[in-house]
């Protein structure tokens, strides 16, 4: 079950892991694929308790940055649960914008 604030965030910024599998086509992965991704981005949230919103294997630092920044402006109560990573961390690449899904107590 993924909560309003995640999924909100993955519409903006990750739509394709929202997207129900469609028939393959040349610039589509096959459903197969699809099913994968949203498994293991679901499972690494579980393990880590962070959710990857743009990784920096697929962006560059200034459009991270630019996104994070836009993102922890026009939500400041959540700037603290949303950053870059500094080194990589449970398979994510340093540099990675991520947003920790599990409030602390």
């Amino acid at each position: 079950m993924m909560d309003g604030l995640t999924k909100l965030l993955l519409a903006k910024y990750r739509p394709e892991l929202l997207q129900e599998p469609t028939a393959a086509t040349k610039s589509k992965a096959p459903p197969e694929q699809c099913s994968t991704v949203k498994s293991v981005a679901e499972g690494l949230q579980e393990v880590s308790g962070m959710m990857v919103v743009l990784s920096s294997n697929d962006y560059n630092e200034s459009t991270i940055f630019k996104a994070l920044r836009e993102f922890n402006t026009q939500h400041p109560a959540l700037m603290s649960r949303s950053f870059t990573l500094p080194a990589s961390q449970h398979g994510i690449p340093a540099g990675s914008w991520v947003f920790v899904t599990q409030e602390e107590d």
